[in-house]
């Protein structure tokens, strides 16, 4: 949603919608998750024809494992690009490995050709811890999942990207990161409008608001006023329904995907099958979803 303020809503009628395929989910529960090169272009095309503005996606190897390789990225970039015109959000895909210009190595390697150079990449704001709770144990799954992004290799990270053409898709998940956000506006590391993703936490994990209205509400209100933000939000571990009428009210767009969560509700539906769904939802209240040209312009991303 494009906001200048904590209070405003949406300038537009548009619903701008990313879908996030595959994260590192496996294909135990849903089958649908697509792991290699094609695979993904492929969904990036049918999401496009449903209604998606945006892809985010990791590389994978062939059984599903994560693959750092900048070569595969690449690829798969150049894949997407043959089938649609679908705006691409890739991951760092250097999430394991601390070194800081190995994190932006696929970047600047895919940032040589068009035709291979992703429109965003993700930065998150700030660290926060990942381990999940379970309440039926009363014990922590793991107790040291510290997903660390200090200031400086955040700053590195935005900066890198910016000169690389590329534009920070940058995650928040508590309100701190939401104000580092603002620093960075304000410093000129990044510059408007800013693309940000609230990413809200579900199956235990603690280190971020819970999908709910309130959880919503909190991040959206501390949103920095006098900023050009278009926000979208996410739901790692957990079903995104519960806050998309609250962000469709206030102007925010969607960011579904079964990369994030598998949605056994829906009977474990595909990529395709739930931004439709969104669409769907947006078109219910008036918001008609973006196309890639109009996504391209309220986002400020260059041809």
């Amino acid at each position: 949603g494009h906001v200048t303020g904590s209070s405003d809503v949406c300038s537009s009628d548009l619903l701008i919608i990313p879908v996030r395929v595959n994260e590192y989910k496996l294909r135990t529960q849903n089958h649908n998750i697509p792991y290699t090169p094609d695979e993904i272009a492929e969904t990036a095309r049918a999401c496009r024809a449903a209604g998606a503005s945006i892809i985010h996606f990791h590389a994978r190897n062939a059984d599903g494992s994560p693959c750092h390789a900048p070569e595969v990225y690449a690829e798969i970039v150049a894949k997407i690009r043959e089938r649609t015109d679908i705006l691409v959000d890739s991951t760092l895909g250097q999430i394991t490995v601390k070194e800081d210009e190995n994190r932006l190595a696929h970047i600047r390697l895919m940032g040589q050709k068009s035709s291979t150079r992703p429109d965003f990449a993700a930065v998150d704001a700030g660290s926060t811890n990942l381990d999940a709770y379970d309440a039926g144990t009363k014990r922590f799954r793991t107790t040291d999942k510290v997903y660390e992004n200090s200031t400086e290799p955040c700053l590195f990270l935005a900066r890198g990207m910016t000169d690389a053409g590329v534009k920070p898709h940058l995650s928040v998940w508590t309100v701190p990161f939401l104000r580092m956000v603002d620093a960075f506006l304000d410093m000129g590391a990044i510059r408007e409008p800013a693309y940000v993703q609230m990413v809200l936490c579900e199956g235990g994990i603690v280190g971020g608001h819970p999908c709910t209205v309130r959880g919503l509400e909190a991040l959206v209100d501390f949103i920095p006023p006098g900023r050009r933000i278009e926000w979208t939000v996410a739901c790692k571990e957990g079903n995104l329904f519960p806050v998309a009428g609250l962000a469709l009210e206030r102007g925010g767009p969607l960011a579904p995907g079964i990369g994030d969560y598998e949605y056994p509700e829906l009977g474990c539906p595909s990529n395709e099958e739930l931004v439709r769904r969104f669409a769907e939802l947006g078109r219910a209240v008036g918001r008609e979803p973006a196309t890639t040209a109009e996504a391209r312009a309220m986002l400020g991303i260059g041809r």
